[in-house]
Parts: structure tokens; C-alpha cells; sequence
């Protein structure tokens, strides 16, 4: 069909010559924003991770692309409306992943517009996919934002692999795990980089808040890919993707 979209032209001429009959319908706005996920194939780690979970996203904040006032549910909207630039800009970026996610797991078609995807929890904190029962969980850096989906309580982190992590080792990790910065046997960076991504999705996946995860949760074993932790005398495994000087950590509370 040829759409045809009314001008300048068309409101400078007279009345009678307008037939409006005439007239075709304009095009109806595309329903959803294409995002394309980063090629994470290089990701050492990541198709085993894959594994665990129903989905994941991973997508480079800086190639999104997107018309907020289409994009965001009215609530989505508000919030971001509460949040300065920088923050902003990753709350978006986290809502891009998500509903990126949802579409992918079928939870919204493809003719569901964004803005009636909801990603934004009943308090305002926690992310959702849209009106599904599935445990979700979200993170981001200044350069990715990731989303995973399962069936059990999640929990995911993302972080850049830098000194930070070892600077502030003493912060978030008991002074008695000195030794696995060496024994980890992947360097101290990385290992501590590894901790503070465990700690952040630990946080996520049992509700805890950051500094009960600090608190509560041990460490009891590092590794490149694959970390084991202990909660309330449980035992966890922790699996690790490495790639683009980043570390993504994943915790579930239940089976895959």
C-alpha cells in the first residue's frame, strides 16, 4: 500500500480542493526499537553460561539507539524522570536489555509496542520481565548492560576488571580470605574483580542487600570460570564469563 503523508502543500491549498477521501492512512508507528545484543562469542565462558539460565542479553550502551518517550512504560518513564544524566542514560540502557530479553523468551510479540513492555518491579527497584513469574536480573558498567532470565531467583554483576576491586578488598571481604588473591592463580585483579561481582549478584539473588551479601555470604573457592560460595549452609557454584576487560558473574537458587 502507498502511504501517502499530508504537507505543507496540502494546507495551502483551498478547502474544496482537498478530497479527503482521498486520503490513504498514514503508517502506523513501528511497535518496538530493534536492539541488536553484542557479539559476546568471544566471551570466554559465556555459552556455558548460557546454559544456566533461559536467556541472557548482553548489549554496548553506546549503539542504542533509542526514542525514550516510545520506549518507556509510563512508570519506567517517571523514575527515569527522578535520575540524573549519567544514571539515567544506565537505567535506560538496563531497560533496553530487559525488554530485549523479554522479547526473546516470548513474553511480549513482536507488535507489542516498548512502552507497554514493563521491566520496572512494584518497587520501583527491582527489574521484572514484563507480566511474567520469571526471576530476572539486571547490571551494567559505562559500557555493557546486561539481562538474565530464569526460573529461580537470579542474580548477575558485570564489572571492569581493574585495581578497584583490590583496593577495596578489605571492604567486602574478611581478612581471613588474604590468600585466595593468590591461590586463585588468575592474578589478584581478577580475582578480586571476580569477588566483588559474587558479592553484588549474591545480593540479587538471595534479596539481600549489599551489605548483608558482604556479611553473610563466603567465599570458599575461586576460579576462572566457575566460583563455589556458602549461604546459610548452602552450598552455591558461581559461573564466571570473561571478556573486553570485563567479569560477569551468575548465581541461581535453584536447578537450570
Amino acid at each position: 500500500m502507498t502511504v501517502k503523508a499530508l504537507s505543507l502543500y496540502d494546507f495551502e491549498r483551498e478547502p474544496k480542493d482537498i478530497d479527503l477521501m482521498s486520503l490513504e492512512p498514514t503508517r502506523a508507528p513501528i511497535a518496538h526499537t530493534v536492539i541488536d545484543p553484542h557479539d559476546a562469542t568471544n566471551w570466554k565462558g559465556i555459552e556455558k553460561i548460557k546454559t544456566f539460565c533461559l536467556g541472557i542479553v548482553l548489549l554496548e550502551i553506546e549503539h542504542l539507539r533509542l526514542q525514550e518517550s516510545a520506549f518507556l512504560t509510563p512508570r519506567e518513564g517517571a523514575r527515569a524522570e527522578e535520575l540524573g544524566p549519567r544514571r539515567r542514560k544506565l537505567f535506560i540502557a538496563a531497560r533496553a536489555a530487559l525488554k530485549r530479553l523479554a522479547r526473546q523468551l516470548a513474553l511480549a510479540s513482536k507488535n507489542t509496542p516498548d512502552s507497554c513492555i514493563e521491566t520496572l518491579g512494584p518497587d520501583r527497584v527491582k527489574p521484572c520481565l514484563a507480566d511474567s513469574s520469571l526471576h530476572c536480573s539486571v547490571s551494567h558498567t559505562n559500557r555493557f548492560a546486561v539481562a538474565i532470565g530464569h526460573v529461580h531467583p537470579v542474580g548477575v554483576d558485570i564489572e571492569v576488571v581493574s585495581a578497584k576491586a583490590l583496593r577495596v578488598w578489605h571492604l567486602f571481604m574478611d581478612s581471613r580470605n588474604s590468600d585466595l588473591l593468590t591461590t586463585a592463580g588468575i592474578g589478584p585483579e581478577r580475582t578480586a574483580t571476580r569477588a566483588w561481582t559474587i558479592k553484588e549478584a549474591a545480593s540479587k539473588a538471595f534479596g539481600l542487600d549489599l551489605s548483608e551479601a558482604i556479611r553473610q555470604v563466603d567465599i570458599v573457592l575461586f576460579g576462572e570460570m566457575e566460583s563455589a560460595i556458602r549461604h546459610r549452609g548452602k552450598m552455591y557454584s558461581v559461573m564466571h564469563a570473561e571478556g573486553e576487560g570485563h567479569v560477569l558473574s551468575l548465581i541461581t537458587c535453584g536447578g537450570v
